[in-house]
């Protein structure tokens, strides 16, 4: 099998426009989208949630033509205190893959352009306090990788001698997600277009040392532009540190790729 792109917005996601065949004319292969999820999402004002029987009528559509090439996704957005409506949303839905990501805390999205003017690591340490507990509730959520680590902290320049700071939270986090079975996502935009690459070599050696071996390499793609991001670039970079297979979801079991 060869490896494809898990991690890929549409029209579907607040912040895309994006359709399907974007992808699925300059690619062969699978093509998973990951749509959003956001409950109380504060940049919208509004829970942000696709159309599940909107989106799986396109896709039943588009597989027809293209070969039953579309798998189905969603990027859960977890916020604790709306866990219940999550749980309800998500409670008669089959899906390939399941992200499982933190963007806001009720008050504000971790990219909304005032968060770099506060404190690095009062933001981190709410962030990563907050990733912690959706962890912890993956026993419910059932997700299949945890995506962008790094995501409350997009907008810092930042230096993994900074990240070290916070090194026993985030030991604490990898040992969670690893328990609980989830994949590392390597997310090519924040490499990429972030550049956060460095804190991507500091956290992938952690869970690496800490026994991790599912990895998937996602590019967080919202526009064509996105797609596949600098994937050869990163699976040279990955087997440098010493992964040499990626996972992926499909139909309820996951398989490992060579890269």
């Amino acid at each position: 099998m060869t490896y494809y792109d898990q991690h890929l917005h549409t029209h579907y996601s607040y912040d895309s426009q994006a359709d399907f065949t974007d992808y699925l004319d300059n690619s062969t292969g699978f093509v998973v989208t990951t749509e959003h999820f956001d409950v109380a999402n504060p940049v919208t004002g509004q829970t942000d949630a696709p159309d599940y029987a909107t989106y799986s009528a396109e896709i039943d559509q588009l597989n027809l033509k293209y070969g039953n090439r579309i798998l189905k996704g969603i990027e859960i957005g977890y916020y604790q205190p709306k866990e219940a409506e999550i749980l309800a949303y998500l409670a008669d839905k089959t899906y390939d893959l399941k992200l499982l990501s933190v963007h806001h805390n009720g008050e504000f999205d971790y990219l909304d352009d005032f968060v770099v003017e506060m404190d690095f690591d009062t933001i981190f340490s709410r962030y990563l306090d907050e990733l912690s507990v959706a962890i912890d509730q993956n026993d419910k959520l059932q997700a299949h990788v945890l995506a962008h680590f790094d995501y409350g902290i997009r907008l810092f320049d930042v230096t993994p001698a900074e990240l070290d700071k916070h090194k026993s939270k985030l030991i604490e986090i990898f040992q969670k997600m690893i328990a609980a079975d989830l994949a590392f996502e390597i997310n090519a935009k924040s490499t990429h277009l972030y550049h956060h690459l460095p804190l991507y070599t500091y956290a992938l050696k952690m869970v690496l040392e800490l026994g991790g071996t599912l990895f998937t390499l996602g590019s967080d793609g919202h526009k064509l532009e996105h797609y596949e991001l600098a994937f050869d670039e990163l699976k040279t970079w990955l087997k440098a540190q010493g992964v040499h297979q990626l996972v992926t979801f499909h139909g309820g079991s996951r398989h490992l790729v060579t890269i």
